[in-house]
């Protein structure tokens, strides 16, 4: 039986016992009917107009932010006219791999989402909002979907939904950052030793973008808007005198179990890896170019977009690219790579990261000796046990220049890589 049935059963039942006494006289129980029927009336206009004039927002402190970092987000709920409203409830569901603070507002539920729910009373004309930190476990996307609004009267004779409450919210959290070490031999390898002081090597009059003040910064350099903006000193990032490319490929072979755990972690270790190489040689004032055979959530098997082609912009679009990324491939990197040539300088840098756990594959090694021809290529690989990995032994002429960076170690524990 459900509610409005039992409602309408319980009207026609008191409005008949109202009937039936008043017609022989009854007053004590007419007036207890007919105060019955009242209290059912008022609730029926009480549910009637619940939602009328009634706003709900939600708010998201940010809607890119860094691994690590904790976003805030804020519910407001405002009642503008006299019925107060008691127990209004507003749910909606949420992407799995985050944390909130306070814990009991959200749930568990279907595979890939929890409920978000929260209780609200209002009094009339009176505004209420709550503030709730939300910490991501993990990166990628994260849909706060539209949700619902859901109340029931006092006397709990009748109840009323609205769905579609709230505009769509998503968040994208950037892959985990740390430092890199040994990237001054990669960067030596690719670019050559750096000229001394004093050597003319940007251009003072095109900026690129800011980034935080280093000890080795002159003071000349300081941004004094940008320091008040992001509360933390910045410096001006010059564009270099001449143009330099680097284009990093992120290879996760097709045949590898994804779905496995110590895959999976290679996996995330070697995005860190791309999005701190991303982050150094964009505030260095590099253009970085991304290409990978993983699928994208929202690109698939695509070319990944890059708008920008400096400077800070150019890293939030790359990180962002890097979020998006699944954790399987569908075909060879060496697929991929060949349609990508038109698309790169002639002495464009290739930084290849893969996790192929075994020899790499040899059209791969073929493609990579082609464009050494051109320009320089590095190869950096996620292993587990990589520090006692023997190097790879060969002629000159024909040897990759190889780099090792340690797998074993799970991704969320990782506070620093080390190239070796």
């Amino acid at each position: 039986m459900n509610r409005r049935f039992g409602t309408n059963l319980l009207a026609f039942l008191f409005g008949g016992i109202a009937l039936i006494v008043g017609l022989k006289g009854y007053t004590v129980a007419l007036l207890g009917s007919l105060l019955v029927l009242l209290a059912m009336g008022v609730a029926w206009l009480w549910n009637h107009f619940v939602f009328a004039k009634l706003t709900l927002e939600r708010t998201l402190s940010q809607s890119h932010t860094y691994f690590g970092r904790p976003v805030t987000m804020q519910l407001a709920i405002t009642n503008r006219k006299v019925l107060p409203l008691f127990g209004l409830k507003v749910r909606f569901s949420v992407s799995t791999g985050l944390s909130w603070t306070p814990a009991k507002a959200v749930e568990p539920s279907e595979a890939g989402y929890d409920i978000f729910q929260e209780v609200f009373h209002l009094n009339w004309y009176e505004r209420r909002s709550r503030v709730y930190e939300i910490n991501p476990t993990r990166r990628g996307r994260f849909r706060l979907e539209q949700g619902s609004l859901a109340y029931s009267d006092p006397f709990g004779f009748f109840s009323n939904k609205k769905h579609q409450v709230l505009a769509e919210n998503q968040l994208i959290v950037f892959p985990k950052i740390v430092p890199l070490g040994g990237i001054s031999s990669l960067d030596t390898y690719l670019f050559g030793s750096r000229a001394g002081s004093g050597w003319i090597f940007v251009d003072p009059l095109n900026r690129v973008g800011t980034r935080p003040y280093a000890s080795t910064d002159s003071a000349r350099m300081i941004n004094w808007k940008a320091t008040a903006r992001h509360i933390e000193t910045q410096v001006n990032v010059e564009k270099p005198s001449f143009d330099q490319e680097v284009c990093i490929v992120l290879d996760q072979p097709p045949h590898l179990p994804w779905w496995t755990a110590s895959v999976s972690n290679h996996l995330e270790i070697a995005i860190m890896t791309v999005a701190s190489l991303v982050q150094s040689y964009s505030e260095a004032g590099y253009k970085v170019k991304l290409v990978t055979n993983l699928v994208s959530q929202t690109h698939g098997t695509s070319p990944l977009p890059n708008n920008s082609s400096r400077g800070r912009a150019q890293c939030r679009q790359q990180l962002t690219n890097l979020a998006l990324l699944q954790s399987f491939s569908l075909e060879p990197i060496a697929q991929v790579l060949p349609r990508m040539f038109h698309q790169m300088g002639h002495k464009t840098a290739v930084v290849l990261v893969t996790t192929a756990s075994g020899p790499l594959d040899s059209t791969l090694v073929k493609l990579a000796r082609r464009l050494s021809q051109r320009s320089k290529v590095a190869i950096i690989r996620v292993l587990e046990g990589a520090e006692s990995l023997p190097r790879e032994v060969g002629p000159a002429d024909k040897r990759l220049a190889e780099w090792h960076i340690e797998g074993g170690v799970p991704w969320n524990d990782v506070d620093h890589l080390e190239l070796s």
